[in-house]
């Protein structure tokens, strides 16, 4: 049996117990593609399935050959309005209560559906495929892997090349063309470099400052290897960093190894991030760490389950999340440390290895 169909065969098992006889997945506005490719394989922008006591998936002619290399499964070609095509299959199947997702479809799609759709009733069923997805074959963990070994390389090479004068626009690029030239099938997100003030801004866009010497250095950055993301955050500091650099990024750094520490199955994510968080709270530095301390990564970037003080997740075994707590102050720098581990029998398994027990200087020349 393929890996794609013991997912189908699960989700299957999932959504029958919640009363409908027929799950359908639309990719045809791009949100439902890690899904989609999930159950199938199939990695093209247009593409639908239909879980029920038969599987259908369907494409159109841009992608019909692609599909019959990628799906295990009969490739259906629709032309045309796509609509009335997945209302005739459905019909045909027998079927009265379709479930959909409710976190990705959108209303016009729902609405337009049930227009067609006379006598079928479509069902919202919030997100089984993603709760799925939370948890991670060995062969998912080994992707993972992949991407983050590949994305440490990548900071290695920039971190010999990054000098005072350069753009943070700059080095993102050189970097992400690196990435892409040594196997990466493209970048995880917008590559992270926040320089000086600028890496007091969490989600900053790499832009036109320009790096300078004693400068604190944040690269957020994660390669996608076979479709899985890496995601990873360190700090450096471009010549001799200050005081208050260094003692930050101490504080974050037993921050970063008291949330590792604190990982394993049965745990919540709600105390996960609260044994981090303490460190910094009793340093006086809550106020300055503003965000989760982290989230699941896979096929995206952002998946569950959340590390956060409203999380109601509870980890369980072959979950892979991030741990990066920071802490920020406008005008001046951001500090934040990230790794992504495994929750496994033994609490956590971290998957990176890049050096952060001190903050690490580079261009000293």
């Amino acid at each position: 049996m393929s890996e794609y169909r013991e997912r189908r065969e699960k989700l299957w098992e999932k959504v029958r117990a919640q009363g409908v006889d027929a799950f359908l997945l639309v990719n045809v506005e791009g949100s439902e593609q890690p899904n989609l490719r999930y159950l199938t394989g199939f990695t093209g922008t247009f593409g639908i399935l239909i879980v029920a006591e038969e599987t259908l998936f369907l494409t159109d002619p841009r992608y019909t050959e692609q599909a019959k290399n990628q799906v295990d499964l009969e490739v259906l070609e629709v032309r045309g309005r796509w609509i009335p095509q997945v209302i005739m299959r459905l019909r045909e199947l027998g079927v009265k209560r379709v479930g959909i997702g409710s976190t990705r479809t959108t209303l016009y799609l729902f609405e337009e559906l049930k227009k067609a759709g006379e006598g079928l009733e479509f069902v919202p069923i919030g997100a089984p495929v993603e709760e799925l997805r939370r948890v991670k074959s060995e062969e998912e963990i080994e992707k993972i892997k992949e991407a983050v070994e590949l994305t440490e390389a990548g900071l290695q090479w920039i971190l010999g090349k990054i000098k005072p004068g350069m753009r943070e626009r700059e080095v993102a690029l050189e970097l992400e063309f690196w990435y892409r030239k040594e196997g990466a099938d493209d970048v995880a997100f917008d590559l992270i470099v926040a320089a000086g003030p600028q890496s007091a801004m969490p989600h900053h866009r790499a832009g036109e400052y320009l790096l300078k010497k004693g400068e604190i250095v944040l690269f957020d950055i994660g390669a996608r290897v076979d479709g899985y993301c890496a995601d990873l955050t360190r700090t450096v500091a471009l010549g001799e960093p200050d005081k208050e650099a260094k003692e930050a990024y101490k504080l974050v750094l037993r921050a970063n190894e008291a949330g590792i520490q604190a990982i394993k199955a049965g745990v919540s994510g709600k105390d996960v991030d609260a044994k981090a968080r303490k460190i910094l709270e009793e340093a006086g530095l809550g106020e300055h760490f503003g965000h989760g301390l982290g989230h699941g990564v896979g096929l995206e970037v952002h998946e569950g389950p959340r590390l956060s003080a409203t999380s109601e997740d509870i980890l369980v075994l072959g979950n892979v999340v991030t741990v990066e707590p920071g802490v920020y102050f406008p005008g001046k720098f951001g500090i934040r440390i990230e790794d992504l581990v495994v929750v496994s029998e033994d609490g956590a398994r971290v998957l990176s290895a890049f050096p952060k027990d001190e903050l690490i200087v580079v261009g000293r020349r």
